[in-house]
């Protein structure tokens, strides 16, 4: 019994064996062809007799409305944070924060993410 195990083994391995000899090689890829890519044309086109400084004069003006929005932005941080510093100058050690204490350092965190955004643009 162990002989038959044996050369049933032996002749599978010569089978697979020939086969894997017999196998095709795999097909070798052929390069890609590069094709011309042709840019779409811009949805605006420019005038070449009219220079660009419409864009410059309405990129200043939005500079200086964001600058304005800014600064008013500020004046009211400042104006929210010396309220409360007052409201918390009045308050004993012992004594518990109010809601409109709150409520009001949560409008100044507001105002600083506000000033954080004009900052990053």
């Amino acid at each position: 019994m162990p002989d038959t195990r044996r050369c049933f083994l032996k002749s599978l391995a010569g089978a697979s064996s020939s086969l894997l000899l017999f196998q095709c090689s795999p097909p070798i890829p052929t390069p890609r062809r590069r094709t011309p890519v042709d840019p779409p044309s811009p949805a605006e086109k420019q005038d070449t007799e009219t220079p660009v400084y419409g864009s410059k004069i309405a990129q200043r003006a939005r500079l200086q409305a964001q600058e304005k929005e800014f600064r008013e932005t500020m004046a009211r941080l400042f104006a929210k944070v010396s309220d409360l510093r007052l409201q918390v100058d009045a308050l004993h050690t012992s004594d518990i924060f109010s809601i409109a204490i709150f409520k009001e350092t949560q409008e100044i965190e507001k105002l600083a993410k506000q000033l954080k955004n004009y900052a990053k643009v």
